[in-house]
């Protein structure tokens, strides 16, 4: 029977529209890793989430769920605009089948400040990034707008942005700040930062408080001295003739000036 009397007034009772292919979330395996692929945002449609959750909670009933209690996924948010909730959501989803979201791509800084402030590792990528080899340099190439975070980065979450990071906040030990740009630190560094990381040698670490566990910038590493200054002085780390070198951060760019010829910075 496809119609109901309410009151005396007859309705009709639509069947749910199926989503395509292309409106599911997409789940595959890859070695011990789950992928799973958010669809494209249809604008002009509503409650397009809420069916798109939907849809996939019925799936994930249906498909072989054979993967290892607490298996990582990694999820692919694209060009959809994620905030804390949707997160939170999609998050609950995963643990109910023994999944644990670990990280989240995309090409969405408001989805990387809401996935990092969520606590979560976060690798941002760009249109552009898919087009230049992993071993071509951007020397001059910003290929984003820096990425600021109002948090503290806590150990296990790594940040990956093609271009320059900025944290309000302290990066505990066992978290990993990478960019291919600057980092700069308003806080403590006592996790791992990599700066340059596609080979720009004139990229910067700096930070209020540097105890870093380990510096990286362009191909160049340094681990953290074994006796640390006892001070309270921002300082900056760079790439000098002699390797990775840290100076006062209190008029750097007057004292030091970047030889492109050479590939590095020069004490004046």
């Amino acid at each position: 029977m496809t119609e109901l009397e309410i009151s005396g007034e007859k309705s009709e009772v639509k069947p749910l529209k199926i989503l395509s292919s292309k409106e599911q979330i997409n789940l595959t395996k890859k070695g011990k890793i789950v992928i799973i692929s958010l669809p494209p945002l249809n604008k002009t449609e509503a409650n397009q989430w809420q069916r798109i959750l939907d849809d996939f909670k019925t799936r994930l009933q249906k498909i072989d769920t054979s993967w290892q209690l607490g298996t990582k996924v990694h999820l692919q948010s694209n060009d959809r605009l994620l905030d804390t909730r949707q997160i939170s959501e999609l998050k609950t989803i995963f643990e109910q089948v023994g999944l644990t979201l670990d990280l989240i791509i995309t090409r969405r800084r408001q989805t990387a400040v809401a996935a990092s402030t969520a606590g979560y590792s976060v690798r941002q990528e760009t249109l552009t990034s898919t087009l230049i080899g992993e071993n071509e340099t951007e020397q001059n190439q910003d290929l984003a707008e820096p990425l600021y975070l109002k948090t503290t980065i806590r150990s296990g979450v790594e940040i990956y942005h093609p271009s320059t990071v900025v944290v309000f906040g302290d990066v505990n030990p066992g978290a990993t700040i990478i960019a291919k740009g600057d980092v700069f630190i308003w806080g403590t560094l006592r996790g791992i930062a990599h700066a340059g990381a596609m080979g720009n040698r004139a990229a910067l670490i700096m930070a209020l408080r540097l105890e870093p566990t380990q510096l990286r910038i362009a191909e160049l590493v340094a681990r953290a001295p074994d006796n640390p200054h006892d001070h309270n002085m921002a300082e900056v780390a760079y790439i000098s003739s002699e390797g990775i070198k840290i100076y006062s951060a209190f008029n750097f760019n007057r004292h030091h000036d970047f030889i492109s010829a050479k590939n590095y910075w020069l004490k004046l």
